[in-house]
């Protein structure tokens, strides 16, 4: 398992240092200068976050570990692993990015994504990772496409759900919906879902992996 995670820690230094430049860099913008672009990234930041590791879990590392004679189930554990590992440094650093901004930014919002708001970030990474994984499984093609569309289409929805519900905290229309919090009975349905969904496209890939072959 260790040799497997030295092969993917390129990757997770990768996904860190995007991460923490990223937030910087907004970080500063916001501090040091009136530029409303770097508060809108700002409220981006849980997008970026959710892209890569959705990205890394179709990586061409395990297609590697496999041609050197590494075990399908190694391959398999060791990818869900390092992908746990990406989640979790994408979600401390989005969480920091709104902490360090929070008093700087021109809507109140900016302190909205607690850890309890961010473990809904989780549930919807979660299910669009799993998405990921299963296409390492998957030939090209419209079988594959749709895998694809169907975990991060629902993953991206819910984030900018809850977006919508921090920057419009003043409409008494979304007060069924607050606090954004994984606790609320609302959210926290919402948040089950998704991850009995990445449970069960966990489970489809890890039987498809015990067929998977080299690619070429």
């Amino acid at each position: 398992m260790l040799k497997m995670l030295v092969l993917y820690s390129q990757a997770l230094l990768g996904s860190l240092l995007t991460m923490v430049v990223y937030m910087l860099v907004l970080v500063a913008g916001v501090r040091l200068t009136d530029i409303g672009l770097f508060e809108t990234y700002i409220y981006a930041t849980p997008i970026l976050a959710l892209a890569l590791p959705s990205m890394f879990g179709g990586g061409t590392v395990t297609n590697l570990a496999l041609g050197f004679g590494a075990s399908r189930r190694l391959c398999y554990w060791s990818l869900q692993l390092a992908s746990l590992l990406m989640i979790g440094i994408c979600l401390a650093v989005t969480w920091l990015t709104f902490h360090l901004s929070a008093g700087w930014m021109t809507h109140r919002a900016s302190v909205s994504w607690t850890w309890g708001g961010t473990a809904l970030l989780f549930c919807a990474c979660e299910f669009a990772l799993q998405s990921s994984i299963l296409t390492c499984t998957m030939e090209k093609g419209w079988r594959r496409s749709l895998t694809v569309f169907a975990g991060w289409g629902p993953s991206f929805l819910l984030v900018m759900a809850v977006e919508v519900c921090l920057l419009l905290d003043d409409e008494p229309l979304f007060d069924v919906l607050r606090p954004l919090n994984i606790l609320n009975p609302i959210w926290m349905t919402v948040g089950g879902i998704f991850l009995a969904g990445a449970l069960v496209l966990a489970i489809i890939a890890r039987v498809r992996f015990n067929k998977l072959v080299v690619r070429q």
